[in-house]
């Protein structure tokens, strides 16, 4: 057996067992997603394929009331033309401890970066957000985070981390990156948030990210406008690079089981050089046959200000699953 599928065989085995072999209270659980595509235009047009994009494996362990943990495994498809297998790693490693109104993460774990606008965008399982698609940060580092409300009201929370600051992958130098997230709730379904990270780097090219998102997370209606900035010093001699972007997203829900989304995306990855630009357009319905299932026809539209590079158009059908 490969080794990467023994892996995931023993990691069900380990769970189910320490189910009963433990007094901790443990629960499996995972999701999945992917389309069926096809690219009518574009620099890789008449492609398409069915694919799983992502599969997530959860087990979630709780000791007592202070102190839980999670072990997450994901895997993702290899890539078209690779004729490869789904290649598992580890998405979430971590030990939690919850006091009264803060918790601290110890471990591989979620930074903030787009840990609120993914929830009030949505369609993680469509496309990914702004800064997750334009490579400004990462989903997850291994380190120390802390969770905690500012004031007894429950509008003002904090989260900040001190992080490898190279994703899920093992350290490779000295330097460190620190997140934080300033979270506001002012009233009923609004949310706003400041985002900042800075990560110390060799060569004294530092990187600094800021982003600004501003929403509303209703049940029928929720969407908002992310705006993000990041410089990376030195990057080009004795010059910064600057990469910007705005999003505007939303979803509408029209029946109990039927929402439609759309979304509109503008970055530049190098403020100083002309004709890189991008633009991106995703819309879709949501149909939702029973709960935890959703098919999602929906079309991706990018633009690209490269000279010569078509425009991709590609339809999809999208499947999300939770089990």
């Amino acid at each position: 057996m490969h080794l990467k599928r023994l892996f995931f065989v023993v990691f069900g085995l380990l769970a189910v067992s320490a189910t009963f072999a433990t007094a901790a209270e443990h629960k499996v659980k995972g999701y999945m997603f992917g389309d069926y595509y096809y690219a009518v235009s574009g620099p890789d047009e008449k492609r398409n394929a069915f694919q799983f994009r992502r599969i997530y494996l959860t087990n979630e362990v709780k000791w007592n009331d202070s102190f839980s943990g999670r072990l997450r495994f994901e895997a993702k498809d290899s890539g078209f033309g690779k004729g490869g297998t789904m290649n598992p790693f580890v998405k979430d490693a971590y030990l939690r401890y919850k006091g009264s109104s803060r918790s601290v993460y110890v471990g591989q774990s979620q930074t903030p970066t787009w840990s609120v606008s993914e929830k009030v965008w949505g369609y993680r399982s469509v496309e990914k957000t702004l800064m997750d698609r334009t490579k400004a940060g990462s989903s997850r580092d291994n380190g120390i985070a802390l969770k905690t409300k500012v004031g007894g009201s429950g509008k003002v929370s904090l989260h900040i981390m001190v992080a490898n600051g190279n994703s899920n992958k093992s350290e490779k130098d000295n330097d460190k990156k620190l997140y934080g997230l300033l979270h506001l709730k002012p009233s009923g379904d609004l949310v706003a948030t400041a985002y900042v990270d800075w990560q110390s780097q060799p060569k004294d090219q530092d990187q600094t990210t800021v982003a600004v998102l501003v929403g509303t997370t209703g049940k029928d209606l929720h969407g908002g406008v992310e705006v993000f900035s990041r410089t990376v010093s030195k990057a080009a001699g004795s010059k910064d690079l600057i990469s910007q972007g705005v999003s505007l997203f939303g979803a509408k829900r029209l029946q109990d089981n039927i929402k439609i989304f759309a979304r509109a995306d503008f970055s530049d990855p190098n403020t100083d050089v002309d004709d890189d630009s991008e633009m991106l357009l995703v819309g879709g319905i949501d149909w939702s046959p029973t709960k935890g299932i959703h098919v999602m026809p929906n079309v991706e539209v990018i633009t690209e200000d490269t000279p010569k590079v078509d425009t991709t158009v590609m339809p999809r059908i999208t499947g999300y699953f939770k089990f």
